[in-house]
Protein backbone atom coordinates (compact mmCIF):
# COMPACT_ATOMS: atom_id res chain seq x y z
CA UNK A 1 0.00 0.00 0.00
CA UNK A 2 1.53 3.25 -1.13
CA UNK A 3 1.82 6.30 2.03
CA UNK A 4 -1.16 8.58 0.28
CA UNK A 5 -3.27 5.06 -0.29
CA UNK A 6 -2.92 4.65 3.61
CA UNK A 7 -3.80 8.01 4.61
CA UNK A 8 -7.14 8.29 1.83
CA UNK A 9 -8.02 5.18 3.84
CA UNK A 10 -7.49 5.97 6.84
CA UNK A 11 -10.31 9.51 6.54
CA UNK A 12 -12.15 7.30 4.45
CA UNK A 13 -12.59 5.17 7.74
CA UNK A 14 -12.80 8.34 10.30
CA UNK A 15 -15.58 9.40 8.13
CA UNK A 16 -17.20 6.34 8.60
CA UNK A 17 -16.31 5.22 11.65
CA UNK A 18 -19.76 6.07 13.13
CA UNK A 19 -21.95 3.70 10.66
CA UNK A 20 -24.38 0.97 11.34
CA UNK A 21 -22.76 -2.04 13.47
CA UNK A 22 -21.95 -5.10 11.02
CA UNK A 23 -23.33 -8.34 11.29
CA UNK A 24 -21.71 -12.12 11.19
CA UNK A 25 -17.99 -12.33 11.70
CA UNK A 26 -17.80 -8.62 10.44
CA UNK A 27 -18.94 -7.54 14.21
CA UNK A 28 -16.04 -9.17 15.57
CA UNK A 29 -13.88 -6.92 13.57
CA UNK A 30 -12.75 -3.44 14.53
CA UNK A 31 -11.01 -0.87 12.60
CA UNK A 32 -9.25 1.99 14.49
CA UNK A 33 -6.10 4.57 13.24
CA UNK A 34 -5.04 7.93 13.30
CA UNK A 35 -3.74 10.96 11.03
CA UNK A 36 -1.61 13.36 12.28
CA UNK A 37 0.03 16.02 9.82
CA UNK A 38 2.36 18.66 10.87
CA UNK A 39 3.97 21.97 9.57
CA UNK A 40 7.50 22.26 10.96
CA UNK A 41 10.25 25.50 10.82
CA UNK A 42 13.27 25.91 12.36
CA UNK A 43 15.49 29.33 12.80
CA UNK A 44 18.82 28.58 12.88
CA UNK A 45 19.69 24.66 11.82
CA UNK A 46 17.62 22.00 10.66
CA UNK A 47 16.77 19.55 13.42
CA UNK A 48 15.00 16.37 13.60
CA UNK A 49 14.40 16.58 9.65
CA UNK A 50 12.63 20.65 10.13
CA UNK A 51 14.53 22.47 7.94
CA UNK A 52 14.89 26.47 8.33
CA UNK A 53 12.99 26.87 5.18
CA UNK A 54 9.88 25.12 7.10
CA UNK A 55 8.46 22.01 5.30
CA UNK A 56 4.62 20.42 5.64
CA UNK A 57 6.17 16.65 4.93
CA UNK A 58 6.19 16.11 8.72
CA UNK A 59 3.04 13.22 9.65
CA UNK A 60 1.95 10.07 10.88
CA UNK A 61 -0.59 7.73 10.12
CA UNK A 62 -1.39 4.41 11.48
CA UNK A 63 -4.12 1.92 10.29
CA UNK A 64 -5.53 -1.09 12.90
CA UNK A 65 -7.26 -4.20 12.57
CA UNK A 66 -8.63 -6.01 15.38
CA UNK A 67 -10.66 -9.43 15.12
CA UNK A 68 -11.68 -10.37 18.30
CA UNK A 69 -12.66 -14.31 17.60
CA UNK A 70 -14.21 -14.69 20.75
CA UNK A 71 -13.13 -13.86 24.21
CA UNK A 72 -10.10 -15.97 24.47
CA UNK A 73 -8.40 -15.17 21.09
CA UNK A 74 -7.84 -12.25 19.06
CA UNK A 75 -5.27 -10.83 16.63
CA UNK A 76 -4.11 -7.52 15.80
CA UNK A 77 -3.00 -5.94 12.32
CA UNK A 78 -1.39 -2.45 12.17
CA UNK A 79 -0.13 -0.41 9.51
CA UNK A 80 1.96 2.57 9.45
CA UNK A 81 3.58 5.53 7.79
CA UNK A 82 5.78 8.35 8.95
CA UNK A 83 7.38 11.27 6.99
CA UNK A 84 9.57 13.61 9.18
CA UNK A 85 10.65 16.37 6.52
CA UNK A 86 14.25 16.36 5.64
CA UNK A 87 16.10 13.29 7.83
CA UNK A 88 17.63 11.06 6.07
CA UNK A 89 16.46 7.98 8.37
CA UNK A 90 13.22 8.10 7.71
CA UNK A 91 11.77 5.70 5.27
CA UNK A 92 9.20 6.51 2.27
CA UNK A 93 7.00 2.79 2.44
CA UNK A 94 4.25 2.15 4.55
CA UNK A 95 5.76 -0.71 6.80
CA UNK A 96 3.95 -3.18 8.51
CA UNK A 97 4.27 -1.78 12.33
CA UNK A 98 2.17 -4.97 13.80
CA UNK A 99 1.18 -8.02 13.31
CA UNK A 100 0.61 -10.77 16.48
CA UNK A 101 -1.66 -13.35 17.82
CA UNK A 102 -3.08 -12.69 21.81
CA UNK A 103 -4.48 -15.39 23.88
CA UNK A 104 -6.43 -14.57 27.24
CA UNK A 105 -5.91 -18.04 29.50
CA UNK A 106 -7.65 -15.71 32.00
CA UNK A 107 -8.37 -11.66 32.91
CA UNK A 108 -4.93 -11.97 34.31
CA UNK A 109 -2.98 -14.01 31.81
CA UNK A 110 -2.06 -13.81 28.23
CA UNK A 111 0.47 -14.18 26.04
CA UNK A 112 1.30 -12.88 22.46
CA UNK A 113 3.49 -13.92 19.51
CA UNK A 114 4.40 -12.54 16.19
CA UNK A 115 5.36 -8.96 15.78
CA UNK A 116 4.03 -6.84 18.96
CA UNK A 117 4.38 -2.93 20.56
CA UNK A 118 7.49 -3.54 22.85
CA UNK A 119 6.70 -2.41 26.40
CA UNK A 120 8.59 -0.01 27.20
CA UNK A 121 7.83 2.86 28.87
CA UNK A 122 4.75 5.40 28.57
CA UNK A 123 4.53 6.20 25.02
CA UNK A 124 6.59 3.24 23.15
CA UNK A 125 3.65 0.78 23.17
CA UNK A 126 0.72 2.96 22.60
CA UNK A 127 2.90 4.62 19.38
CA UNK A 128 2.07 7.73 17.59
CA UNK A 129 0.37 10.74 18.40
CA UNK A 130 -3.01 8.99 19.30
CA UNK A 131 -0.99 7.73 22.22
CA UNK A 132 -1.97 10.58 24.54
CA UNK A 133 1.40 12.82 24.15
CA UNK A 134 0.12 16.26 24.06
CA UNK A 135 3.09 16.66 21.70
CA UNK A 136 3.62 15.98 18.02
CA UNK A 137 5.89 12.96 19.44
CA UNK A 138 6.56 11.92 23.00
CA UNK A 139 10.73 12.84 23.91
CA UNK A 140 13.10 12.36 20.99
CA UNK A 141 15.83 11.52 23.96
CA UNK A 142 13.94 8.62 24.90
CA UNK A 143 11.41 7.38 21.79
CA UNK A 144 14.75 7.58 19.01
CA UNK A 145 17.06 5.32 21.20
CA UNK A 146 19.17 4.08 18.56
CA UNK A 147 19.59 0.55 19.66
CA UNK A 148 15.56 -0.11 21.12
CA UNK A 149 13.02 -0.42 18.99
CA UNK A 150 8.80 0.33 19.10
CA UNK A 151 8.18 -3.45 17.90
CA UNK A 152 9.16 -7.08 19.16
CA UNK A 153 9.60 -9.95 17.10
CA UNK A 154 8.92 -12.62 19.46
CA UNK A 155 6.68 -13.50 22.26
CA UNK A 156 5.11 -12.09 25.50
CA UNK A 157 3.76 -12.57 28.33
CA UNK A 158 1.68 -10.40 30.22
CA UNK A 159 0.23 -11.02 34.09
CA UNK A 160 -2.28 -8.77 36.33
CA UNK A 161 -1.81 -9.07 39.96
CA UNK A 162 -4.44 -8.27 42.06
CA UNK A 163 -5.51 -5.76 44.62
CA UNK A 164 -3.52 -5.72 48.30
CA UNK A 165 -4.09 -2.53 49.87
CA UNK A 166 -5.09 -0.77 46.95
CA UNK A 167 -1.95 -1.56 44.85
CA UNK A 168 -1.97 -3.68 41.71
CA UNK A 169 0.74 -5.07 39.53
CA UNK A 170 1.32 -5.48 35.60
CA UNK A 171 3.79 -7.40 34.63
CA UNK A 172 5.04 -8.25 30.74
CA UNK A 173 8.07 -10.85 30.20
CA UNK A 174 9.53 -10.86 26.44
CA UNK A 175 11.97 -12.85 24.42
CA UNK A 176 12.61 -12.00 20.71
CA UNK A 177 14.48 -9.75 17.54
CA UNK A 178 14.50 -6.77 16.47
CA UNK A 179 15.82 -4.25 13.67
CA UNK A 180 17.43 -0.70 14.41
CA UNK A 181 19.55 2.22 12.62
CA UNK A 182 22.82 1.56 12.98
CA UNK A 183 23.35 4.88 10.48
CA UNK A 184 22.11 6.99 8.00
CA UNK A 185 21.28 3.89 5.81
CA UNK A 186 22.25 0.84 7.56
CA UNK A 187 20.33 -1.50 9.94
CA UNK A 188 21.64 -3.53 12.74
CA UNK A 189 20.42 -6.85 13.75
CA UNK A 190 19.17 -7.06 17.63
CA UNK A 191 19.34 -10.35 18.94
CA UNK A 192 18.73 -12.50 22.05
CA UNK A 193 17.00 -9.82 23.32
CA UNK A 194 14.99 -10.93 26.31
CA UNK A 195 13.64 -8.25 29.40
CA UNK A 196 10.56 -7.44 31.05
CA UNK A 197 8.51 -4.30 32.38
CA UNK A 198 6.34 -3.76 36.09
CA UNK A 199 4.06 -1.12 36.47
CA UNK A 200 2.53 -0.86 39.89
CA UNK A 201 -0.78 0.93 40.09
CA UNK A 202 -0.64 3.08 43.11
CA UNK A 203 -4.10 3.40 45.57
CA UNK A 204 -3.97 7.19 44.45
CA UNK A 205 -6.01 7.09 41.52
CA UNK A 206 -4.46 7.73 38.12
CA UNK A 207 -1.24 7.42 39.59
CA UNK A 208 1.69 4.62 38.80
CA UNK A 209 5.58 3.84 38.70
CA UNK A 210 6.96 1.49 36.12
CA UNK A 211 10.56 -0.26 35.59
CA UNK A 212 11.99 -2.21 33.35
CA UNK A 213 15.27 -3.57 31.71
CA UNK A 214 16.07 -5.49 28.80
CA UNK A 215 19.32 -7.63 27.21
CA UNK A 216 20.72 -8.42 24.11
CA UNK A 217 23.17 -8.60 21.24
CA UNK A 218 23.64 -5.80 18.75
CA UNK A 219 25.12 -6.78 15.33
CA UNK A 220 26.05 -3.97 13.47
CA UNK A 221 27.02 -4.42 10.19
CA UNK A 222 30.72 -5.58 9.38
CA UNK A 223 31.38 -4.78 12.88
CA UNK A 224 31.92 -7.12 16.17
CA UNK A 225 28.35 -7.62 17.49
CA UNK A 226 28.20 -5.64 21.16
CA UNK A 227 26.41 -6.87 24.34
CA UNK A 228 23.83 -3.93 25.31
CA UNK A 229 22.39 -3.57 28.87
CA UNK A 230 18.97 -1.10 28.88
CA UNK A 231 17.23 -0.06 32.13
CA UNK A 232 14.30 2.04 32.12
CA UNK A 233 11.74 3.93 34.89
CA UNK A 234 8.67 5.63 35.02
CA UNK A 235 6.11 7.91 36.76
CA UNK A 236 2.76 8.43 35.34
CA UNK A 237 -0.33 10.77 37.14
CA UNK A 238 -3.41 11.72 35.58
CA UNK A 239 -4.43 14.02 38.27
CA UNK A 240 -8.04 15.57 37.36
CA UNK A 241 -6.69 19.02 35.40
CA UNK A 242 -2.94 18.12 35.96
CA UNK A 243 -0.99 15.48 34.12
CA UNK A 244 2.20 14.87 35.11
CA UNK A 245 5.02 11.86 33.66
CA UNK A 246 8.93 11.43 34.13
CA UNK A 247 11.11 9.02 32.54
CA UNK A 248 14.53 7.93 32.93
CA UNK A 249 16.82 5.22 30.50
CA UNK A 250 20.13 4.21 30.58
CA UNK A 251 21.95 2.08 27.78
CA UNK A 252 25.07 0.41 28.27
CA UNK A 253 27.42 -0.65 25.67
CA UNK A 254 30.52 -1.60 27.39
CA UNK A 255 33.41 0.64 26.12
CA UNK A 256 31.64 1.85 22.86
CA UNK A 257 29.14 4.47 24.94
CA UNK A 258 26.74 4.86 28.00
CA UNK A 259 23.54 6.23 26.94
CA UNK A 260 21.74 8.51 29.84
CA UNK A 261 18.52 10.29 28.84
CA UNK A 262 15.28 11.31 31.16
CA UNK A 263 12.64 14.45 30.84
CA UNK A 264 10.14 15.78 32.88
CA UNK A 265 6.53 16.70 31.61
CA UNK A 266 3.76 18.98 33.17
CA UNK A 267 0.29 19.59 31.59
CA UNK A 268 -2.66 21.58 32.91
CA UNK A 269 -6.36 21.40 31.71
CA UNK A 270 -7.67 24.79 31.91
CA UNK A 271 -11.03 24.15 30.17
CA UNK A 272 -12.81 20.79 28.63
CA UNK A 273 -10.93 21.92 25.53
CA UNK A 274 -7.77 23.92 26.14
CA UNK A 275 -4.89 22.66 27.77
CA UNK A 276 -0.98 23.52 28.21
CA UNK A 277 2.01 21.26 28.51
CA UNK A 278 5.95 21.86 29.38
CA UNK A 279 8.46 18.94 28.53
CA UNK A 280 12.34 19.77 29.58
CA UNK A 281 14.47 16.85 28.26
CA UNK A 282 18.42 16.00 28.23
CA UNK A 283 20.39 13.33 26.42
CA UNK A 284 23.77 12.74 27.33
CA UNK A 285 26.74 10.15 25.99
CA UNK A 286 30.43 9.65 27.70
CA UNK A 287 29.03 12.39 30.24
CA UNK A 288 28.74 14.72 27.14
CA UNK A 289 25.17 16.82 26.41
CA UNK A 290 23.94 14.75 23.14
CA UNK A 291 20.41 17.29 23.43
CA UNK A 292 18.73 19.22 25.91
CA UNK A 293 15.74 19.93 24.55
CA UNK A 294 12.79 22.65 26.67
CA UNK A 295 9.51 23.09 24.74
CA UNK A 296 5.64 24.08 24.99
CA UNK A 297 2.37 22.97 24.11
CA UNK A 298 -0.94 24.27 23.46
CA UNK A 299 -3.95 21.72 22.85
CA UNK A 300 -7.17 22.42 21.29
CA UNK A 301 -9.89 19.59 21.56
CA UNK A 302 -11.70 21.05 17.87
CA UNK A 303 -13.64 17.64 18.54
CA UNK A 304 -13.88 14.70 20.62
CA UNK A 305 -11.34 13.08 17.92
CA UNK A 306 -9.60 16.17 16.40
CA UNK A 307 -6.90 17.86 18.53
CA UNK A 308 -4.72 20.87 17.63
CA UNK A 309 -1.23 21.24 18.93
CA UNK A 310 1.16 23.81 18.93
CA UNK A 311 4.59 23.93 20.43
CA UNK A 312 7.57 25.45 20.54
CA UNK A 313 11.40 24.31 21.31
CA UNK A 314 14.35 25.07 22.08
CA UNK A 315 16.79 22.58 21.71
CA UNK A 316 20.95 22.83 22.73
CA UNK A 317 23.13 19.94 21.43
CA UNK A 318 25.04 18.31 19.20
CA UNK A 319 22.23 16.77 17.02
CA UNK A 320 22.04 19.70 14.69
CA UNK A 321 22.12 17.92 10.98
CA UNK A 322 23.78 20.48 9.24
CA UNK A 323 27.05 20.06 11.46
CA UNK A 324 28.97 16.94 11.93
CA UNK A 325 28.69 14.90 14.80
CA UNK A 326 31.87 15.08 16.92
CA UNK A 327 30.81 13.98 20.56
CA UNK A 328 34.52 14.87 21.70
CA UNK A 329 35.35 18.31 20.11
CA UNK A 330 31.92 19.77 18.69
CA UNK A 331 30.61 22.34 20.91
CA UNK A 332 27.05 22.33 21.72
CA UNK A 333 24.69 24.40 18.78
CA UNK A 334 21.57 26.14 19.84
CA UNK A 335 18.44 25.92 17.49
CA UNK A 336 14.69 27.01 17.99
CA UNK A 337 11.80 25.16 16.31
CA UNK A 338 7.91 25.30 15.64
CA UNK A 339 5.38 22.83 15.11
CA UNK A 340 1.74 22.88 13.94
CA UNK A 341 -0.35 19.77 13.93
CA UNK A 342 -3.77 18.47 13.90
CA UNK A 343 -3.97 14.84 14.83
CA UNK A 344 -7.40 13.02 13.67
CA UNK A 345 -8.24 9.74 15.69
CA UNK A 346 -11.17 7.02 15.40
Amino acid sequence: MRPLALIAVTCLLAGAARGEQAAGWLSKLSIHGYLSQAYAVSDDHPISGIPTGGTADYRDVALQFRYDANRKNSAVVQLRHARLGDTPRQRDDVELDWAFYQHNFSDRFAVKAGRIPLPLGIFNETGGPAGGSPFFRPSNELYERRYSSKTLDGALASLSLGNAGGWSFDLDGYAGRWKVDSGLTQRADVRDAWGAQIWANTPWSGVRVGAGAYRCEVHPPARTPVDYLMMHASVDADLDRWRLASEFIRGNLGTTGRYRAWYAQAGYQFTSRLSVHARGAVARMHGRSLSEDLGVAVNVDVHSNVVLKLEGHTNDGLRIEDQPFDLLHTPPSRTRYLIISATLTY
